[in-house]
């Protein structure tokens, strides 16, 4: 047997993808998965609040650490998400006060957003049949059935950058 064989054979045992064998299916987020997620981010919201409580209540190091060291650990990344909330409301005690978004305000970006949603409107204007496209366009990279219910700044300067490839094409 020459060099040659020997290659071919080594060929011919080799998967012709490297994910031969492997199922190909995408895994769906479980329920579990989904839950653990947003307990998660619960947590790190709580220790988020902690931190900035721990900043306006005038604490020292060594008196933050005589107040966890209450649970019985060395810091607040080592509580749990119960411990977490009975932490944020000792601190409420103590006279912190955790800011509460308005749901009705729009929040900072609010000018950027319209000024782009005002420009991807001037920009469909000049294509033909732009009114329909511009709103195919929402539907797909926005996922929204309007420009208006695009509030997502990243998204908006991807849907000006097609429109105005868009252009340069007519």
């Amino acid at each position: 047997m020459n060099v040659g064989d020997k290659d071919k054979k080594k060929r011919s045992n080799t998967p012709a993808t490297k994910t031969a064998g492997k199922p190909s299916r995408k895994t769906a987020d479980t329920p579990a998965r989904k839950m653990a997620g947003k307990l998660q981010e619960r947590r790190n919201g709580l220790l988020a609040v902690v931190h900035i409580a721990k900043k306006e209540i005038p604490l020292s190091d060594d008196e933050y650490r005589d107040v966890i060291a209450y649970w019985g650990v060395r810091s607040s990344a080592d509580m749990s998400i119960p411990e977490l909330e009975e932490l944020v409301k000792y601190f409420e005690s103590l006279g912190f006060k955790k800011k509460v978004s308005d749901p009705r305000d729009p929040g900072s970006g609010v000018g950027q957003i319209k000024a782009l949603q005002e420009r991807i409107r001037a920009e469909a204007e000049k294509l033909s049949n732009g009114e329909q496209r511009l709103k195919g366009l929402v539907k797909k990279i926005a996922k929204a059935d309007d420009l208006k219910a695009c509030r997502n700044v990243k998204k908006l300067k991807q849907i000006l950058k097609v429109v105005r490839l868009l252009q340069e094409r007519e």
